[in-house]
Parts: C-alpha cells; structure tokens; sequence
C-alpha cells in the first residue's frame, strides 16, 4: 500500500484553514501559523510504527493503512501532535536531561503532556496523548516538570533497553534514533539544523498573534514563543564582562612621565626621554539605595562587580562606594563594594552621585551605576570615564532608558 499524498494534503489545509460556516466536529481548524512547519514535514512510508512518528531532521514515518483508514481531523490531529514535538525542539531538551532508552518512554509521556494542553483549545488533541492529570499535576508546566514526576529524577544509570518504532514519537520527540529512521545524510531529504530555528522563529511569530486573537493560554506553548523570539541571556557574566572591559581599556591608556626614564635614554646621550606609566585603574560604584531597589538583586549585581574587580586584581584602595539615593550619604573606600554600608531609601535622583564622582580626585576611569533606572541623568559622562549602568528590574517592559554614553546591562531577577 503506498502512502496517501493527497490525504496529508488535505489534513494540513483542514488544520491551517478558516470554517466556512458555524464551528462542527470536522470544520477546519483555523490555524495558519502551523503552515510553515507542516510544510516543512518530510513523509516517509513505514509500515513499523503505528500511526505517524518522526525524526530530528523534520521526517514523518507514516504507515500507510492507518492512514488510508483514518479520518481527516484525525490525520490532522497527529500531523500537529509531531509538528509541536519539532517546534518545541524536544529532541534537543532531552538531550539536556540526559534522557536515555531507560527514560526515553517518560520524557514521551511528558512532553505528550504539555502538547495535549495546546492542542485540547482547538480540539485536535488525539486520545492516546498523556495529560498532565497522569502526572497528577496541574496543566501548563514544562515537559521538564512532569519529566521529573514520571522518571524520578536524577535520571541516568537504567539500563539501556530498546526502543521499538511503535515506541514514543521518535527521535522528534526524545533524541533516540530507531531502526526505521534514516540519518541526516539520507537522500529523502532533510531540515537543516539552520533551517529548523528559523522555521521556529516564523510559527512562534504567528502563533503569538493567534494567542493574542483567540485569547488561549497554552502554558509551555507560550513559554516557547517567549524563549524563541526573546532568547535570555544570563545577565550576571554580562554585567562582569562590561566591568572586566571598561577596566582593560583604563588600563590600557598609559601616559608619558619623566619621574620614570625611558629605557632607550642610553642611545640618545645628552637627551632625557620620558618613560610610560600605566596607571591602576580606578572604579567607583554609585549605588541606587532607593525604596525601589530590589536588595536581592542589588545584593547579586554587587557580587558580579565584586568578581569581575577579583580577577582583574584592581587594588581595594582604587575603588570608591558611593550610596546616593535623592543625596549622597556614604563615600566609602572599600576592598569589596559588598562591604559598603549603603544607606538610603528615600527618593531617588542619581545625578548627585555621578557629579560627587566626577568631581573624585584623582578621576575615576570607570563608573559603576547599580539603580533601577528611576532617576533623572545627567547630559555628559563623568569626564574621560566609561560608564557602565546596570539596571535593575523583574521585568523588561518596564525598565526605563538610560543615556546612550552608558553601557546599559539589564539585570533582571527570575519571577
């Protein structure tokens, strides 16, 4: 029996096209941001697994009986079932859990799980799919969550077992190759790596319009959109990279004096040379003390500026601690900035503090803001100084702009 072309066909134009009448059990879905992936999808005839599995590189194994004897809405339905493993790269997270053929079959269950919760609004959610009630766990959380209640958690050190075709939904779905599955270099073709992140990035795209049209609330789904079109990036080696920059760059800008003669004096008689002095760079840190600055993350900001000083080994002397909030309250000379009494509290206006370290003798060559952005800035930079402002906050959308002559780090604490 050969695979049914036009019936696949048929069952992607049913999920990606609008009803034309009232809403039934078999009108179609009205879900176009699927269409960049389901056209992506690779089939393949095989009749070892039971309805449709798939691979890393975009393949769908279909057996042909049961497609010939399947509905539609039911082809349909597991069409988007693969098509979420793909979207939501599970082969990639199990890899990340260490899932092996001892696990491979609870990592399928809860990954089947978050998909059951995005496919149940539009009811295409086939009946063999787990659901976070199997796991007795609330719906909307992460495949990694349920995974930890199904497998008992640290995984690694079962035995290795074998994976059948008809076990899970392939390698899309946990990493693991099976017998019936080709390999990246097949002449069936296949999604590239490149290829498969962009494809992402499109549904994500238009899966977030769809949310916002119909008003859904897939929980991992909606995870995903944020991680694929807002990618996060851990803020604390940011932060110390900034610092570590700006006082590479002061210690690199040396000067000329004649306290210290040059070393080529001696070709030169009757000539004094200056020689080079390259001076220790010195920072100051103006700390927002404001009633609106989160202490947690302020306290772990200070500690990532604490580091980046370490390991460039800047001499505590060098370094000044100033707590300002709508004034200056402390000036403190210290070793670490987490040893600065920090007063405060009040309102907030961090132009006094930048001026108290401009005005500093001798000049600081980098200037560390810690503040939630709050406050009012001055129009210039503490003179010949890099600034570096780290912005404190919970949330993106609400952090407020900073100058462009600062470095701007967002520090953002997990909620």
């Amino acid at each position: 029996m050969t695979l049914d072309l036009q019936k696949l066909s048929a069952a992607k134009l049913w999920l990606i096209s609008a009803p034309v009448a009232a809403r039934d059990t078999n009108a179609p879905r009205d879900l176009p941001y699927l269409a960049h992936a389901l056209y992506a999808l690779i089939p393949v005839e095989s009749a070892e697994v039971h309805r449709v599995t798939g691979d890393e590189w975009w393949r769908m194994y279909i057996n042909p009986a049961w497609l010939d004897s399947a509905t539609i809405p039911e082809a349909g339905a597991e069409l988007a079932h693969l098509v979420w493993h793909l979207l939501a790269d599970h082969t990639g997270r199990a890899r990340d859990q260490d899932v092996d053929r001892s696990t491979a079959r609870a990592w399928n269950k809860a990954t089947d799980a978050t998909i059951s919760h995005t496919l149940a609004p539009d009811a295409i959610r086939p009946d063999h799919l787990a659901t976070a009630a199997d796991f007795a766990m609330r719906p909307g959380l992460a495949a990694e969550q349920y995974y930890a209640r199904a497998s008992g958690l640290p995984v690694g050190g079962g035995e290795p077992g074998t994976l059948e075709p008809t076990d899970g939904c392939g390698s899309a779905a946990d990493g693991i190759h099976r017998r019936h599955e080709h390999g990246p270099d097949s002449d069936l073709g296949a999604v590239s790596t490149f290829d498969a992140t962009e494809i992402r990035r499109l549904v994500a795209i238009d899966y977030r319009d769809h949310a916002l049209r119909r008003g859904t609330d897939p929980g991992d789904a909606l995870r995903w959109v944020k991680e694929t079109l807002e990618p996060r990036t851990p803020w604390e080696p940011l932060l110390a990279g900034a610092v570590r920059r700006a006082i590479g760059w002061a210690a690199g800008r040396g000067d000329y004096t004649y306290t210290r003669p040059s070393r080529r004096a001696s070709s030169l008689p009757g000539i004094v040379l200056p020689g080079q002095h390259r001076p220790v760079p010195r920072l100051s840190i103006v700390v927002d003390t404001s009633a609106s600055v989160d202490d947690q993350l302020l306290a772990r900001a200070l500690g990532e500026v604490d580091g980046a000083i370490a390991a460039l080994g800047v001499p505590g002397a060098n370094v000044t601690v100033y707590s300002v909030d709508a004034a200056v309250h402390t000036v403190e000379k210290v070793r670490r900035g987490r040893d600065a009494k920090l007063v405060g509290a009040g309102g907030t206006d961090l132009r006094v503090g930048l001026r108290a370290a401009a005005d500093e003798r001798p000049r600081p060559d980098v200037v560390v803001v810690l503040t939630d952005g709050g406050t009012p800035w001055p129009t210039t930079p503490p003179p010949a100084a890099a600034v570096i402002a780290a912005i404190l906050g919970r949330d993106r959308k609400d952090l407020p702009r900073t100058p462009a002559w600062a470095v701007r780090v967002e520090c953002l604490v997990e909620t």
